[in-house]
Parts: C-alpha cells; sequence; structure tokens
C-alpha cells in the first residue's frame, strides 16, 4: 500500500489541472466554474426543474436557486439539509477527480471518447440497478453517490476537454447520447488524423483558432495520463494530434503545440480560456440532463417520494401537532430527567419561530390503564410547564399500558403529525396493537420509539417474540411508519434531540458558546443581531433559577413572566428563551461561584459553514474530507448564508471547545446571490476547535455565528485505497489501508473496521507501532454471497485503548454478478406473426458489462459480436418468436441472460412507422422509444429468479449538423432502437 501512495504522489507531481477544477482556491477567480460550483448549480436547476414540471410548486420565479428557496420558505433547516446534500454529490464528483485523475477515461482526454462514454454507461446500469433495489437506506444512497460522482465527473469533464464546445459553440448544446444507453452517433477522429495545429501558448488568445477538426470529436492529449504518449509528429511538423495544454502539460511543446482545453478563464491554464464560461454552463446544463432530463435522465421515471429523498426536498409539515407520550412508572426515574431536558430543549427553541407546531400534545401513561392522561395545548410555554411538573410513581410491575397512552395522543393529534414515545417497558395492553394501527393510519399518523429497556430479557421470553412475529412496538411501526430505536440510558437526551429535531427544525444557528470557570468575571457579554428572532441561551451548571440573571442592552433586567419570555430549570440548567429580542449586547449575570457552561443560539436565516481545503503542487484545490493534520497549512473557507451584503468588518476567530480564543484574523467576503464566501490560510494548531464568523449587520450592530463542524487536529493520516467497480459475490477482496505518524515522537495505533453486513473477515483489528514521519500498510478482506448486496464498510484509527477515533474512511462496496440488457432494434408487428412469420425479421441488440467471450439464445436465433465493442452483440431472427433469451459468458466468472419481447401491437412503432391502432400517437422522426431491461444475474447455468427491471428511456438522437469525410473514424456500429413504452408492464420483473 506504500507503493499506491507513492504512485498518487508521482501522479500529482506529473499531471496538473486536467478538467475542470475540483474547488475554488485561495486566489482562484471565484467566478471561475469548477466541478463543486457545476455541481451545485446543476442539482439546482434538477431540484427547480422536478418541482414545477411535477405541479409541487407554482411560482412566477425563474432562477433555480430562488425556486428552491422559495419551495423551503421559512424552513430553513430542511433548506439547509438540501443544501448539505447538493454539496454531497459535489464532494462525489470530487472525490472521483482525487481518485482517477491520471485516468483519461474519466477525463475525456487522450481521445479516450468511446471509452468514457462506455464507462458512464455501464454506470447508469449500476444506479439504475440501485434505484430498482427497493426503498433508498444508508448504505444504498452512499453507493448512488458515489457512482452519480463518477457519472459526473465524465460527463462534466466531456465539456472541458473535448472540441464539443468549440463544434457547438454557438449553441452550447449537451450532448445527451453521451454517456446513455443509445448509439453514440458522433464520430471520433482516427488515430492517423492531425487534429489540431501548432499555436503559440505564451501568447493569451492565440490558441483560439487551432483546431483542424470542426466535423468531429477530439480531445487534447495530457503529459503524465494513461495512454500517453501522444502520437508522435516530426519535429519541423506545424499540425499533429491536440495537447491538453496549460501551466503543467510538459507535452504542450510536441505538435501540435498549445492545446484546446477550457477548464479555467485563465489562458496559461487554459488555451481555450474564451469558451470557459459557455463549457462551464453547458456542463451545468448536462448535469442537470443526467439527473432529469425526460429524454436520458436517471431519475426520468422516478417517483415524487424518491425523488425528495434523493434531494432532500423533504419540508417539515407546519399544521401538525408535536405529540408526545410519555412513561411515567416508576421506574422512569432515570430517564425522566433526560427526557424533560431534551424535550424542553427542542420546545423552547422552537416556540416563537416559523417551524412551530399548530399544537401539542401530552399524554402519559401508568399502570392502571385508568391513569392515563392527556392534555392538549396551542401555548408552547404551556407545554414547557407540564413536561417540566412530570413526576414518576407507581408502577411496580412489567410491563405497562403504552397502548393506551398512544391511543389518546392519537385522538387528540392533527393529522400527519408525528408522536414520540419514551417508555423502558414492553406493552402491557399488547391486545389493543390492531386498533391503534388502524387509528395512527386513519390520521397518517406516525409513531416513534425511544426504548431504554424491556421487561423481559430470558431465553423464553425471546423464543415467545421470534414466534410470535415482531413485538407490539415493531408491528405498530411496520404497519404504520415510525422508528423504534433501542439505546442505552445515558443516550436519552442525544438521540431524542436528533429525532426531535429532523420533525421540527428550530432555524437554529450558534451564536456563542464558552466556559465560564470560577476564576473569570461574573458578568458575561450576549451578542444579539437585528436578524435575531427568538434568543435561546442555555447554562449548565446554576443549582437554581435565581442564580442567573439576564440584562437588556439598556441595562434592564429581564423578566421572564410573559408569553414571549420564559426561563426553566432542570437538572442544573437553566434555559432562558426571548422572542423578538432587541439588538445589542446583552449582559448574563452568574450570581453564586459555580462554572459554567453557556451556549448561545438564536432562530435566525443567517447561518454559516466552513471547510478546509488543501493545494497541491500545481495549484489544485481539494475539500479535506477528514481530520487536519496539527501544523499543517490549509485553506479555511467560510460560506455564510443569507448575510445582508451591507453587512461589513469581517473577522475569523479560532474558538477551542471552552470558547478561549485561539486566533483571529480579517476576512474579506465576496457576495453571491446565495452565499457569501472567503479564504484564509491557516496553521492548524494542536486543540480541537470552532470557526465563527464576527462582523457588523446593516443596522450597526455586532453579529456572531459559529460554524457547528468541530475540527480535531490529529498527528496521523489515513489512506483507505477505493474499490474500483463492483465487488464479485463469492470471492474475497482486499480493503487496502496505509497510515503514517505525522507526529513527533513514536505511536502504538490500531486500525479496525466495521461492517453493517457481518461480512468482513477477522482479524478486523490490526496494531502498527510507527516512529515519527514513517507509514505502514496493511489489509482487511470483506466477502459476500449475496447477490445485489450493498456493504458499508468503516476502517478507522485509533490509540490503543482510547474509544476517540482519530481517522476515520466510510465507503459502500456493492456485490453483483454481471448486469446486461437487450434493446430492440427492428420489431415484428403482430400481423407479421401469422403463417408467413418466417418471411418478416426482427433484429435487437445485447449489451453486457462484460467482455463477451461465449454466447448462446433461442434456436433459429442468430448473432454476432459487435465488431468494435466486445460488450455488445447483435441479435436477429423471425417474427416466428414472441420472446428472445440472449445468454453470455466472460473468459472467467459469472455471465448474464436478458429476455427481451421482440413482438409490438398494432399501436406501437415498427422500425419507425406508427400503427394504426387506437392509442397510437405521433413521434417526431429524430426520436425512439427504448425499453431497456436491466438484470442483475446469478450464474447462468443454475435455474433462478433473475433480479430485473425496467428503465423507459426516450433517446432523442441529434440532428447532423456535420458532414463525415474520414472513412476511417471511429464510430459504434450499432443502430438506433425504439420499443414502445406501453409494453414496460409486461417486461418489468420477469423472472426467467
Amino acid at each position: 500500500m506504500t507503493t499506491f501512495v507513492l504512485l498518487c504522489v508521482c501522479s500529482f507531481l506529473a499531471v496538473g489541472t486536467l478538467a475542470f477544477k475540483p474547488t475554488i482556491g485561495q486566489g482562484d477567480d471565484p467566478s471561475m466554474y469548477t466541478h463543486e460550483s457545476i455541481t451545485q448549480k446543476g442539482v439546482d436547476r434538477a431540484a427547480a426543474k422536478f418541482l414545477i414540471s411535477s405541479g409541487i410548486l407554482n411560482t412566477s420565479t425563474t432562477d433555480p436557486q430562488d425556486i428552491v428557496k422559495e419551495y423551503f420558505g421559512s424552513d430553513t433547516n430542511s433548506y439547509v439539509d438540501y443544501q448539505q446534500r447538493r454539496q454531497d454529490f459535489s464532494v462525489a464528483v470530487m472525490n472521483v477527480y482525487k481518485t482517477y485523475h491520471t485516468n483519461p477515461d474519466y477525463t475525456v482526454n487522450s481521445e479516450r471518447i468511446h471509452e468514457a462514454h462506455n464507462l458512464v454507461k455501464m454506470t447508469r446500469l449500476e444506479i439504475a440497478s440501485i434505484l430498482s433495489s427497493g426503498p433508498l437506506n444508508d448504505a444504498k444512497m452512499n453507493l448512488l453517490m458515489a457512482k452519480v460522482g463518477k457519472c459526473l465527473m465524465i460527463i462534466q469533464s466531456f465539456y472541458s476537454n473535448t472540441n464539443w464546445i468549440e463544434m457547438m459553440v454557438n449553441g452550447g448544446e449537451t450532448f445527451l447520447n453521451f454517456g446513455t444507453i443509445a448509439s453514440f452517433t458522433m464520430n471520433v477522429a482516427a488515430s492517423g488524423t492531425d487534429t489540431c495545429r501548432n499555436c503559440d501558448y505564451s501568447m493569451a488568445n492565440s490558441c483560439n483558432d487551432n483546431l483542424l477538426v470542426h466535423d468531429r470529436l477530439t480531445s487534447g492529449y495530457l503529459y503524465g495520463q494513461l495512454n500517453y504518449p501522444k502520437p508522435v509528429a516530426n519535429s519541423l511538423a506545424t499540425e499533429g494530434k491536440c495537447s491538453h495544454g496549460g501551466v503543467n502539460d510538459l507535452g504542450k511543446n510536441t505538435a501540435a503545440t498549445g492545446g484546446i482545453n477550457k477548464e479555467t478563464p485563465d489562458w496559461s491554464w487554459s488555451p481555450h480560456a474564451h469558451l470557459h464560461n459557455i463549457s462551464g454552463l453547458t456542463a451545468v446544463r448536462a448535469t442537470e440532463a443526467f439527473f432529469i432530463d425526460s429524454t436520458s435522465g436517471v431519475l426520468g421515471d422516478a417517483d415524487q417520494t424518491i425523488m425528495k429523498d434523493i434531494f432532500k426536498l423533504n419540508k417539515a409539515l407546519q399544521d401538525k401537532s408535536m405529540g408526545f407520550v410519555i412513561d411515567v412508572t416508576g421506574s422512569m426515574s432515570d430517564d425522566i430527567k433526560s427526557v424533560k431536558r431534551s424535550l424542553i430543549s427542542t420546545l423552547s427553541s422552537v416556540i416563537g419561530t416559523p417551524n412551530a407546531p399548530s399544537n401539542y400534545v401530552l399524554s402519559t401513561f401508568n399502570d392502571p390503564a385508568n391513569l392515563t392522561t392527556v392534555n392538549t395545548t396551542t401555548d408552547g410555554d404551556e407545554m414547557i410547564r407540564w413536561i417540566d411538573e412530570l413526576t414518576v410513581y407507581g408502577g411496580g410491575d412489567c410491563p405497562e399500558y403504552a397502548m393506551s397512552g398512544i391511543l389518546a395522543a392519537i385522538g387528540a393529534c392533527k393529522p400527519n403529525s408525528n408522536i414520540y414515545i419514551a417508555t423502558d417497558a414492553d406493552a402491557k395492553d399488547e391486545y389493543l396493537t390492531n386498533t391503534t394501527i388502524q387509528q395512527a393510519n386513519a390520521k397518517h399518523i406516525k409513531l416513534k420509539f425511544i426504548l431504554t429497556s424491556t421487561c423481559y430479557s430470558s431465553i423464553r421470553r425471546r423464543r415467545d417474540i421470534q414466534k410470535r412475529g415482531l413485538s407490539a412496538f415493531q408491528q405498530l411501526v411496520s404497519n404504520t411508519g415510525g422508528s423504534v430505536l433501542n439505546i442505552n440510558h445515558s443516550d436519552v437526551t442525544s438521540v431524542l434531540d436528533n429525532v426531535l429535531k429532523e420533525d421540527f427544525p428550530s432555524s437554529e444557528a450558534i451564536i456563542d458558546c464558552f466556559v465560564q470557570t470560577t476564576l473569570e468575571d461574573d458578568t458575561m457579554d450576549i451578542t444579539v443581531d437585528s436578524d435575531t428572532a427568538v434568543l435561546v441561551i442555555t447554562i449548565k451548571g446554576p443549582y437554581t433559577l435565581s442564580q442567573a440573571s439576564l440584562a437588556l442592552p439598556n441595562g434592564t433586567v429581564q423578566t421572564f413572566r410573559t408569553k414571549h419570555a420564559t426561563q426553566y430549570y432542570s437538572s442544573h440548567t437553566v434555559t432562558m428563551s426571548i422572542q423578538r429580542p432587541s439588538p445589542g449586547t446583552w449582559k448574563l449575570t452568574r450570581i453564586g461561584g459555580d462554572t459554567w457552561t453557556v451556549n448561545v443560539t438564536a432562530s435566525t436565516y443567517m447561518y454559516i459553514d466552513s471547510q478546509l481545503k488543501e493545494t497541491d503542487n500545481f495549484g489544485i484545490s481539494y475539500v479535506v474530507d477528514r481530520n487536519p493534520i496539527v501544523g499543517k497549512n490549509y485553506t479555511l473557507e467560510v460560506l455564510a448564508y443569507n448575510l445582508n451584503s451591507s453587512s461589513s468588518a469581517f473577522t475569523i476567530i479560532l474558538v477551542d471547545e471552552q470558547g478561549s480564543i485561539l486566533s483571529n484574523q480579517h476576512l474579506d467576503l465576496i457576495f453571491s446571490s446565495s452565499k457569501s464566501s472567503g479564504y484564509l490560510p491557516i496553521k492548524i494548531p494542536s486543540k480541537n476547535f470552532y470557526v465563527q464568523l464576527s462582523g457588523i449587520d446593516p443596522n450597526g450592530f455586532q453579529f456572531k455565528r459559529i460554524s457547528r463542524n468541530l475540527i480535531t487536529p490529529v498527528g496521523v493520516d489515513l489512506i483507505v485505497k477505493p474499490i474500483i467497480g463492483n465487488l464479485d459475490i463469492g470471492t474475497p477482496h482486499d480493503i487496502t489501508y496505509t497510515i503514517r505518524n505525522l507526529g513527533d515522537s513514536a505511536q502504538t495505533y490500531t486500525v479496525s473496521i466495521v461492517d453493517d453486513k457481518g461480512r468482513v473477515h477477522s482479524p478486523t483489528t490490526r496494531q502498527h507501532k510507527l516512529v515519527a514521519g514513517t507509514s505502514v500498510s496493511g489489509h482487511f478482506q470483506i466477502l459476500s454471497s449475496v447477490q445485489l448486496e450493498y456493504v458499508t464498510y468503516t476502517v478507522s484509527v485509533k490509540l490503543p485503548g482510547s474509544g476517540s477515533v482519530l481517522q476515520s474512511s466510510t465507503s459502500t462496496a456493492m456485490f453483483t454478478g454481471a448486469l446486461c440488457s437487450s434493446l430492440v432494434t427492428k420489431a415484428c408487428a403482430l400481423a407479421d406473426t401469422g403463417s408467413n412469420c418466417s418471411l418478416v425479421t426482427w433484429s435487437a441488440t445485447a449489451v453486457f458489462s462484460f467482455n463477451v467471450s461465449t454466447y448462446t439464445s433461442d434456436t433459429n436465433v442468430q448473432m454476432t459480436i459487435d465488431s468494435t465493442d466486445r460488450k455488445r452483440l447483435h441479435v436477429s431472427g423471425t417474427c416466428c418468436l414472441d420472446n428472445i433469451t440472449v445468454s453470455a459468458k466472460p473468459s472467467t466468472g459469472k455471465g448474464c441472460e436478458t429476455l427481451q419481447r421482440v413482438i409490438t401491437l398494432d399501436e406501437e412503432f415498427v422500425d419507425g412507422n406508427k400503427g394504426n391502432g387506437p392509442h397510437s400517437h405521433p413521434v417526431p422522426s429524430t426520436s425512439s422509444n427504448t425499453l431497456l431491461i436491466v438484470v442483475t444475474v446469478v450464474p447462468i447455468t443454475t435455474v433462478a429468479a433473475l433480479v430485473g427491471f425496467a428503465i423507459h428511456y426516450k433517446v432523442t438522437a441529434k440532428k447532423n449538423k456535420t458532414k463525415t469525410t474520414d472513412s476511417k473514424e471511429k464510430t459504434d456500429h450499432s443502430a438506433d432502437t425504439c420499443i414502445d413504452s406501453t409494453k414496460q408492464d409486461q417486461l418489468n420483473n420477469k423472472s426467467f
């Protein structure tokens, strides 16, 4: 593995920028298109198009970002979730850049255009298999994200590195056939064709007209990548294959000199910098099309629920109840304080915000059932008082009357609400389970259980549950939605906090956080700006309410006797909540000598985020995806959302976990419509720290915002070699890692691996002792025999005996056999199936994820392997067959078989002609409807039901705008195809 790391370093030394830059770095033009910005803009456009086209949002707004913001409205926390998902997609693309930058199949250099097309095409099949395999859990979403990143990296690079933009410069059209299942309809320059003339790369704009070919595709050769060198030209030649170009392309001084890349607006990096903006915009359009285009989008057939999950477009419902069911029997004495603290904290931060529920419901249950109570109020402060007054008593046996309490809450809650149940016991009234399910479903209510224990742990009880099926609570969740979380007593507060904030976001931003020791001043400044709607101050340490006092900026002591100003005490914690606080500096006073931990949050639309970036020797910046190294230099990017452009005097402050200032530095912010950004060079301190932005708002008041990300510096680095492609079932696979001691002394490290399916082989832990500055490699093994299984694994580094993770890397592997599909290029009409069926023929193409070695099919079917692509079989036969089955195998390993219907109904299109049936409809001659059957397969020698699914592509062929003059050009020889979408249901989930 050490060799792997050295190879990575060497390849970076040999290759500079090779596609759009991954992200903006310090000193870069902030308006430059990068893979990060292209992906984010493309996701915005896809999400906006989905919201409008599906009828979810009706608006006159045209800007995609504004459309999405309008959809979320005041639900800023859900909007933040959407922005994080958008960033997740861009990180996936940047990770592919970092891993595969030396491979021209990913950057579409070296005229590897067909290879790049095929790579995207096969990855799309894998994406389709994920989407068809049931609900998207976290493991599937992680894998989907990685495969989408792979496709988008290649697609976006197509527009920066090929001459497509030069050919389409007036329109900047996206090439929808690129990377789809359709035939690749564009010619690529032959190996002996000169594509560029020499140009003086030392002068701006001198290479603008250096292309020789305008009727076929080409791309530049980049020194240091695979499949280099560029074809050799005579030293005196003035023409040759195009160079990629740029300051780091050492091959740009050989014919043809110069280059054609458009990846930056700086001509020293990009000889065709004058086309950077149009290539970037076209890549944005292509990113949108990849997701949602009606003819080629991978999500074209996804329903609204899947679309919302993929893009994180789920909003918090406003007209619903916040319902709680609390077990108040004596056994809850260990948990009730944690439950009360979490509920009061959440309520305090939600009250007075747009995300507050319509009403509040509190149901309690005890033993016997007639002690069940339920109360409803629209006053959040009254709800807080009810919760604060909760006491536990009685009980004495187990289980308890949970169903009684749940039914009472269901009756009081509004439809579409969530009810949260906290208990440490099973349900004594299990006989009410079906009634509870019926009533919950009638009001579309989901139940979310927080369980800290159960009544029975005996083997007999467990066997009884196994015989009976699911427990009562699990039956409820299985039939109504929701969740059952079995947790430890110590985790009640954190788990309940997270569950509640998912459904009732508080639009909460962190203003300040600090520890005030007994040696420090008893008066503390609390900064409130003009954008603060609700101020929440949480103080851990006081023994009574009287030990904390708060004064307004004018010196008046704040009273807490109104609906808009409340304070509560629970478990040595005081929570103060003030709605619409006056901007200025408030004074918090400690009365008594105890150490305080103070957390100040606000309901506000303005918040910040931050990320670290590292830059290689060629000026290419990458987002850091692991803990930074102590003492190393990085670039800190600060992102401010919804910051008024009239704000000023910005300062970045690094604060440790106690709130002590480690450093501060002036920051210049660049404003844009959705976010403002600024960059600072920093040297990583030895302490954990937060990033805080301070400034002056338009009304002259100071504001502060803290990023939620705690940055944890360490002295060890971990690199886990990425798994390339899918993993074969039944075969052990190595997960290889390298750790490096970057500290100043020898250290022993424990490296471990865990996965969510139990597929990792023992040993799962290894120890390595390293002297400072050295590294070591090792590996674990993973194996699955389950077809189409998604396994998420995490490799982590700790110090021996410590629970603190220093570095970790999480990935998802997809175990699968072969993938295959088939599509009809010429179908038989129903009228052709009569007595003269042998006189009429059909044709089809079968596509496989491997190079075909052997193949078989039905009797009287002819098959040939494509002359240029061994992953394709051309199949034909007479109309005496209704369906065909094609089986193929690679030279080693398992094969795949695919079923295809070749007979259409009268109203279907046959060989481009419209039928005369009652449901026929016109289709332009430039279009075709393709029904793609994707199959993931067990060995073809076994008789098994195969996992199948259908995806409907309507592939629109581009009009031929250029004339092909070179008969030796490389092209895909398979024909355009057509099959009517009305047959999709007949072919879906076909077993054979």
